[in-house]
């Protein structure tokens, strides 16, 4: 694989990777001082309008706010621009914390940096075992293989984090050992889940065709969710790469929402209660589109819930911290077994003709990633079981 993936795309010279950093953190800085900015002069009109205490139609306004905080947020804008100019096209970080820092900055605020033009926002593309980029997919889409593998990350993740844990090293090692092209799908998720899927879809059906090696994808978390909603728009726009893909596997993916976001959510709207308050709603709502999406796992546009695409098999995978937590909403820490396993207490069942579920005790949300048991189920479901004898 190591002839599709450009090498130096991760090694830019020591001054030009310090220099457009300074620039791309000061431009965040700037735009993030000029919302403060916003947020302050919003409070500032309110309290110099004395509306009722639970006036509910009152709507914070700037305008009413001093003429100097306009002067300041203009300054803020302009500076910001000037930064922009100065940091120039971002180089992509190298070192594992960088870009784990840079994953965590997209997952909390990732839609903005792209609505503010930020070097910081990561594009979605495909990644090596060693994290480089591979440049030519269609080559890679094309390689001789058993099947063709793309794991991809949950929220505030990237592909550093599949590739530290030990038992997924091994499990590639044992994949590749077997004639599988495995790739790791990097991506911005603070962007909107819709979003993200309707890329995923395009740039699949640019380089798979319909005839070829299966395709195999598997999903941590949030990528669970994008693998469906990939799925949606391939069917909407008959995207040949379907026909390819056999098996799809949702490692603690939040099929049914998850709760962490709706107290969230629940707690962020007790600031609408007067309109001194109201303001401060502009902190809580600085959370990503990303995270938006997973109160009640929006995939689509038009929040239309997908079904499990058919023909293929289906891998719903749930762990709970304890089996107490099975029962309720903490079950890994993050998300409820219900929710991972796409079946509620209501009755509600997201369904397919081959479909698999799998619950694990004493297992939380993010050491999923490294547990052998989550390994040695997706060989057993891909029938390679006896392979993995060496994880541990």
């Amino acid at each position: 694989m190591s002839e599709h993936i450009d090498a130096n795309i991760n090694k830019p010279s020591a001054a030009i990777q310090a220099i457009t950093t300074v620039g791309s953190i000061c431009h965040l800085a700037l735009r993030g001082a000029q919302e403060l900015t916003h947020l302050v002069a919003e409070v500032h009109g309110t309290i110099n309008q004395l509306p009722m205490p639970f006036n509910k139609q009152h709507q914070p306004d700037a305008r009413y706010a001093p003429f100097p905080y306009r002067i300041i947020s203009h300054s803020f804008a302009l500076f910001a621009k000037l930064s922009r100019l100065f940091a120039g096209e971002h180089k992509e970080f190298a070192h594992p914390l960088a870009i784990r820092s840079q994953a965590a900055l997209n997952g909390v605020c990732g839609d903005k940096l792209v609505d503010w033009e930020s070097p910081l926002a990561t594009h979605l593309s495909l990644r090596s075992e060693q994290g480089l980029l591979i440049e030519d997919i269609n080559a890679w889409a094309n390689e001789p293989a058993k099947a063709h593998v793309l794991f991809i990350h949950g929220l505030c993740h990237s592909d550093v984090e599949w590739q530290a844990a030990e038992n997924h090293y091994q499990f590639y090692c044992q994949l590749a050992q077997l004639g599988y092209q495995v790739a790791w799908l990097r991506y911005n998720t603070g962007r909107a889940i819709h979003d993200n899927g309707a890329e995923l879809a395009a740039l699949l059906n640019s380089h798979f065709a319909a005839k070829g090696t299966p395709l195999l994808l598997i999903g941590h978390s949030m990528g669970g969710l994008l693998i469906r909603s990939a799925c949606h728009y391939a069917e909407q726009e008959n995207h040949s790469w379907l026909k390819r893909l056999t098996h799809a596997a949702y490692l603690g993916s939040p099929h049914l929402g998850a709760p962490l976001e709706r107290l969230g959510n629940q707690a962020n709207n007790l600031l609408n209660i007067t309109p001194y308050t109201r303001p401060f709603m502009r902190l809580g709502n600085i959370r990503s589109r990303g995270i938006k999406d997973l109160r009640y796992a929006r995939l689509t546009h038009d929040n239309v819930l997908p079904h499990l695409y058919e023909g293929i098999s289906h891998l719903l995978l749930a762990g709970a911290i304890s089996e107490s937590h099975s029962q309720n909403w903490i079950g890994d820490g993050l998300v409820p077994v219900d929710s991972a396993l796409a079946q509620d207490e209501q009755g509600y069942v997201l369904d397919s003709p081959k479909i698999r579920r799998v619950y694990f005790d004493e297992m939380n949300h993010l050491a999923m990633l490294n547990d052998p048991r989550v390994y040695q189920e997706l060989a057993d479901w891909l029938g390679i079981g006896i392979l993995l004898e060496t994880i541990h």
